[in-house]
């Protein structure tokens, strides 16, 4: 029986498997793991949760690639390559710079891998394994098989369940559109709950770019998979978009299905920086008033983790203070602060590129850097210096060991949930002491 072993890289600064809850299953390796013909002997590696031996028996070896990812990604793929082992990889980055990639693997799958993957090993048995794959057309999800999480070594906070892709809001730093498509692509509310009540674990996190969609037909069928997520007993977060709170009733729907913390983008307070990364959804009559929208939320006892992006053209040295000012007065629970990246396959990118001013361009070494917590362009009315302790110092306001565990404490009288609680300390805490310890921007060596 030939043996393959899929592997989840990990960042070789251990940047942010140090923060506990954000050590996410590799849902898409458990998804192809399933996939795959009993006659192979299969093992899933995430390399945030335990070791790769590279001296250890496999046929072939599948790695999946997000973008500051990539150098580790490439490294595993050698050190397997010179054993004689032939590499697959997949993942956005591959997908996104297909060229680059193929150097370093034998074969490259480009787009989602669904239907890829079993014509894929019959031509890895047949001895005629191609150079690259592309997936033609999206796949249907709509009756995906049960991920192997029997595969899983680690343990995690959460386990992780998708029910639906794609994204028709298509901003400008975000590569979900040009991945995943501008549609959105569901799957069938019966397969999602069986998939639920599999799960031993009580917490779950929805992958979903939005697990509420945008338009009234995605907005029954959220209606819908709140009232049968009732029944499963779960505790689960997502990812939703602002437009939540337009909807009567569907805060309340979501809160008696178990939701417990959402993880929102609201990016920036400033209109024009909104404007600029085509995050049109935060600036609707209904979603603008973020402060609104944050009490509509709380009121329904779920926390909320914050994304805030720094550095975009009208951001300023006082943009920090006045997001700081706003996460703190309106009680958001966590907060995720970042550096605008420009992202291989984004329009941000190209955008950034075509004016010259990406700072680390030796690839794929400095793919490292585009983490989200490091500056790799020049920003326009500040520098990259500024601008990367702006937000470790943001970090250090809001997220020190006593100021997270006073939200903490507040997140659980709101909520009286531990699964809460323990997104709103640990998101917190762990990130300000990973990002302000670990992170040494490439440009300031």
């Amino acid at each position: 029986m030939k043996k393959i072993l899929l592997i989840s890289p990990a960042y070789r600064t251990k940047l942010l498997e140090n923060i506990r809850v954000l050590a996410l299953p590799p849902l898409n390796l458990l998804i192809l793991a399933s996939l795959t013909p009993a006659s192979f002997e299969i093992k899933i590696v995430d390399e945030a949760v335990s070791d790769i031996d590279f001296n250890e028996h496999a046929d072939l070896v599948g790695i999946t690639c997000m973008t500051p990812l990539s150098p580790r990604a490439y490294e595993i793929a050698g050190e397997f390559r010179k054993r004689g082992v032939p590499v697959v990889m997949g993942g956005i980055h591959a997908s996104m710079m297909s060229g680059e990639a193929a150097r370093y693997a034998d074969s490259i799958v480009v787009g989602e891998a669904e239907d890829i993957w079993p014509r894929l090993l019959n031509d890895f048995e047949a001895g005629s394994l191609q150079k690259i794959y592309t997936q033609a057309e999206r796949p249907c999800i709509e009756n995906l098989p049960l991920p192997r999480r029997d595969l899983l070594s680690g343990k995690y906070f959460v386990q992780t369940v998708q029910t639906s892709r794609g994204c028709p809001h298509n901003c400008k730093f975000c590569s979900v559109t040009g991945f995943n498509g501008g549609q959105y692509r569901l799957r069938n509310i019966d397969n999602v709950i069986d998939e639920i009540n599999a799960i031993k674990e009580k917490r779950i996190f929805i992958i979903d770019d939005n697990v509420i969609g945008s338009g009234q037909h995605y907005i029954k069928r959220a209606f819908e998979l709140f009232r049968r997520l009732e029944d499963t007993g779960k505790e689960w977060g997502g990812q939703t978009c602002l437009n939540i709170v337009e909807h009567d009733g569907l805060l309340a729907a979501a809160a008696r299905s178990g939701a417990k913390a959402f993880l929102i983008g609201f990016e920036s307070l400033n209109d024009v920086a909104l404007k600029s990364m085509d995050k049109n959804i935060n600036m609707r009559p209904n979603t603008r008033n973020f402060r609104d929208a944050v009490k509509k939320i709380h009121d329904h006892g779920i926390a909320i983790v914050g994304c805030f992006i720094f550095g975009t053209d009208s951001d300023d040295r006082d943009t920090f203070k006045r997001t700081l000012d706003f996460i703190m007065e309106t009680g958001i629970d966590a907060v995720q602060l970042s550096i605008q990246t420009p992202m291989p396959g984004t329009r941000l990118y190209e955008e950034l590129a075509a004016e010259n001013r990406l700072i680390l361009t030796d690839y794929p070494g400095d793919w490292e850097s585009y983490n989200i917590f490091e500056p790799v362009f020049q920003p326009r009315t500040m520098t990259p210096e500024e601008l990367y302790k702006g937000v470790v110092d943001a970090y250090r306001t809001v997220s020190s060991f006593r100021t997270s565990l006073k939200r903490g404490l507040r997140t659980f009288i709101n909520t009286r949930s531990m699964f809460s609680t323990g997104i709103s300390f640990f998101w917190n805490y762990d990130s300000y002491k990973t990002i302000t310890k670990i992170t040494k921007p490439r440009i300031f060596s």
